[in-house]
């Protein structure tokens, strides 16, 4: 079944089981331990030389909904944090400042 962001959206609100109070909490340690899931994923591949697109993948989902969850949480959706986030990525590139560290290059 293919979803669009905002069902995707919807789905993840009746897939969430955490204690309203202890949702924002779980769902930035859910995504901190899927990241890790991803890592680990890419790590094989420089250690054993062994690598599953489709497992990568399948933590990139993991992570999907753990990233829709928080904003979702916040009042937000996919849609504002993936223009946000282009918006401070071209700002960057036409300020030539993509390189270095800092959230305020």
């Amino acid at each position: 079944m293919n979803y669009d962001m905002e069902l995707y959206s919807k789905q993840v609100e009746k897939l969430i089981i955490t204690e309203p109070n202890n949702r924002l909490m779980e769902n930035v340690l859910g995504l901190g331990e899927e990241a890790g899931e991803v890592q680990g994923k890419i790590k094989k591949l420089i250690r054993d030389k062994s690598f599953s697109k489709s497992e990568v993948i399948k933590e990139l989902g993991d992570c999907l909904f753990y990233v829709t969850a928080i904003a979702n949480y916040l009042g937000s959706n996919l849609q504002e944090v993936a223009n946000i986030n282009l918006n401070k990525l071209h700002d960057r590139q036409k300020r030539n400042k993509q390189q270095g560290s800092g959230d305020d290059r």
